[in-house]
């Protein structure tokens, strides 16, 4: 009993420990809610301000490093500079935390962000290759649309009151004038106001209107306090005592106050729940103004009483945002004051209203229960969630005999094997997520038998088999069907899409012809391409920098008299033979090129039933050049390195080293050959053939 307490604490520590930030989380979100974290403006502006505008300026510094890696530049000058940007975006998470929490339905919100930023962390430390730029990019677009998902749902979800706006404005230009001294500003905020409600947008238009409003009142104060041009034995000048009465304080100067109550068509009507309309008051004992000033006060950029005035007053904009939800009047003395009264139709501004239910508090008594119950939920299933969050993905194929695979994960844990009735190739053995669901295919290729050609399996990461796809065909190029053997497989994705393209080749004994099968992560043929030969090598590069990888190969083609020979395939449309194009019941395909080099008929002849080409090396761009290099090795022992441009149609130089140059004279001094490797013979080696598109254009 004791043993089984100790392993079930042990369990739940390495659980708690592994899920640690989940759990954190989740704490987190009970915290929030329990505290009764108001949705108020500061809270969705701190968001906004840390996890949109904040977070996008780290995610493009992080993109742009991205994209340097991806181009081949070296990791480790800007490795730094990335390791800093994803320490700030775990600062913003850090900070926003609390935030986050009171805002989502998702507790593990906070675990999610968290882990992937830890991740994009351990993959950029552990592997700093350009194969591991995709893998980074899916992590940090996974992260940016999280964010961007939930900050968005608060943003539409959230209202905020008329109150709300005041209150706001208040505290702006309060804290824009805490160097002024004896003005102070008054705030009277009738419940009605919390009902009329906006979403963020039009909030901060009315926070914008609000806040200019009260800075004007305020320096309008200001001005009278300090002396005005104007102001002197006569100022205030004689008015009636109408709205001197009116005001706050009569005489009293130093004040600004903000009302919002009933409209006055709701007056005498106490305790209605639902007044037809709502009014902000914004009063001053300021300079006030006289009648030409109040018919200009609609002009854009007019402030009363201060030199080089601000534009801080009301312009047209202001006039039109107030006129769709009401309308408003000014009452203005000169050397008495200002009254400014928006009112706000509830009818007419029916649209910009939101009346919410307030959120219930989570009650301290249920957290209570709830926490016990959950910590024994947790204890009571911790053996089967350690048992279904094992590591299952397969990492590792390999062959157990010529015919068994087996499989394992990362920690080199056994998954599962199986046997196949044919031999297997290793370099049929490929561990790729073929279906971006961050889980690995496991696909294997298998020789010919006796009657049965070879065939290429797909299996699903718990070993069941998906699919198979026998290779060859039958009388291609007049040979029969059960010779084929799958002889590579690769899997990439070409198009970027999220799904790997699968390219399974296959030869007949004696290697003529080879075959370049096109499948589809659901092992459905998209194209087959038949090469009169043997093929040295199969890559996918974006030849052309057009986005999109294409498929690339080379070795010997035995129908243009075995020489060595070069090709570019669109794996979009990749069907057909390769030149000459002999055979009649296969379409010519449209390689985008295809390259022949000249043979040399004393290293090998045409009755030879292989080639006397033994090696083709590609090996692409070197540094920033566009010059590709192909290096052909001849039997015996001779090598050519042909440096051609960009489009592969043209040699920009061909090198005979010395020490081959060695080589040739020997065969000539043992009659292989019968003539000098004089510059006659070098140029005439640099006449290549060319196809594009199915037409020999050289």
């Amino acid at each position: 009993m004791v043993w089984l307490i100790a392993a079930l604490i042990l369990i739940v520590a390495v659980f708690s420990w592994t899920y640690r930030f989940h759990l954190l989380s989740f704490y987190t979100y009970l915290s929030t809610q329990s505290e009764y974290r108001r949705k108020d403006f500061q809270l969705l502006s701190s968001l906004r301000e840390n996890l949109v505008h904040e977070r996008k300026k780290k995610i493009a510094g992080l993109e742009m490093i991205l994209s340097s890696w991806e181009k081949g530049e070296e990791i480790q000058p800007r490795y730094e500079y990335f390791c800093d940007l994803l320490e700030q975006l775990k600062g913003l998470v850090r900070e926003e935390r609390a935030n986050l929490m009171a805002i989502t339905k998702d507790i593990w919100l906070r675990g999610k962000l968290w882990t992937m930023l830890l991740k994009m962390e351990r993959v950029s430390r552990d592997k700093r290759e350009k194969s591991d730029v995709t893998e980074l990019r899916r992590i940090l677009a996974r992260f940016n649309d999280l964010t961007d998902q939930v900050v968005e749902n608060a943003t539409q979800r959230f209202s905020f009151s008329l109150n709300d706006a005041v209150r706001e404005s208040v505290k702006t230009v309060r804290v824009e004038k805490s160097q002024a001294s004896g003005i102070n500003i008054e705030e009277s905020l009738d419940a009605a106001g919390e009902n009329v409600r906006f979403s963020y947008d039009n909030f901060k238009q009315w926070q914008r209107l609000l806040t200019n409003l009260i800075r004007n009142a305020f320096e309008a104060v200001e001005v009278r306090q300090q002396g005005a041009e104007g102001v002197g034995a006569d100022f205030p000048p004689k008015a009636g005592p109408a709205l001197r009465d009116s005001l706050r304080g009569g005489d009293e100067i130093g004040w600004v106050r903000i009302i919002t109550r009933p409209s006055e068509a709701a007056a005498g009507q106490a305790g209605m729940p639902d007044p037809p309309g709502i009014s902000v008051i914004i009063e001053d004992s300021g300079i006030g103004m006289d009648q030409r000033t109040k018919d200009s006060f609609f002009r854009k950029g007019f402030t009363s009483g201060k030199e080089g005035g601000l534009g801080l007053g009301v312009t047209e904009e202001s006039v039109q945002l107030t006129q769709q939800y009401g309308g408003w009047g000014i009452e203005s003395e000169k050397g008495v004051g200002t009254r400014i009264e928006i009112d706000i139709d509830r009818q007419k501004a029916k649209r910009a209203e939101l009346i919410l239910p307030e959120p219930k508090r989570i009650s301290r008594n249920k957290i209570a229960l709830i926490l016990p119950a959950g910590i024994s939920a947790v204890m009571a299933l911790v053996l089967l969630i350690t048992y279904a969050t094992r590591d299952r993905n397969p990492a590792l194929a390999r062959l157990v005999d010529r015919n068994t695979v087996a499989v394992e994960a990362k920690d080199g844990r056994f998954l599962w094997e199986h046997s196949f009735p044919q031999n297997v190739r290793e370099t049929c053995l490929v561990i790729a997520d073929i279906d971006g669901d961050e889980k690995n295919e496991v696909l294997v290729g298998t020789i010919n038998g006796l009657k049965t050609t070879g065939h290429a399996f797909c299996y699903s990461p718990s070993g069941k088999e998906q699919w198979r796809f026998a290779v060859g065909g039958d009388r291609i190029f007049g040979v029969p069907s059960n010779n084929f053997k799958c002889w590579r497989i690769i899997a990439e994705d070409l198009d970027f899409d999220g799904d790997a393209e699968i390219l399974v080749e296959a030869d007949n004994t004696p290697w003529f012809p080879r075959q370049i099968a096109l499948l589809d992560r659901r092992g459905q043929v998209q194209s087959s391409y038949w090469h009169s030969g043997a093929l040295n090598f199969l890559v996918c590069e974006d030849f052309d920098d057009d986005g999109i990888k294409d498929i690339v190969f080379g070795g010997v083609n035995n129908r243009l008299n075995y020489s060595a020979v070069l090709g570019v395939l669109d794996f979009r449309d990749a069907s057909g033979q390769s030149p000459p194009y002999r055979d009649t019941v296969l379409a010519k395909a449209k390689e985008k090129i295809y390259v022949k080099f000249p043979f040399i008929r004393e290293l090998g002849g045409v009755n030879d039933m292989y080639s006397n080409v033994v090696a083709f090396i590609y090996a692409g761009k070197r540094n920033e050049s566009d010059v590709y290099h192909i290096t052909v090795h001849d039997d015996p022992g001779f090598q050519r390195e042909y440096h051609l441009d960009q489009g592969l149609s043209h040699v920009k130089d061909l090198i005979v080293h010395p020490r081959y140059r060695l080589v040739w004279e020997t065969m000539k001094r043992e009659g292989v050959v019968h003539y000098d490797l004089s510059t006659e013979v070098l140029e005439s080696w640099r006449e290549i053939e060319v196809w594009k598109n199915g037409v020999k254009v050289k």
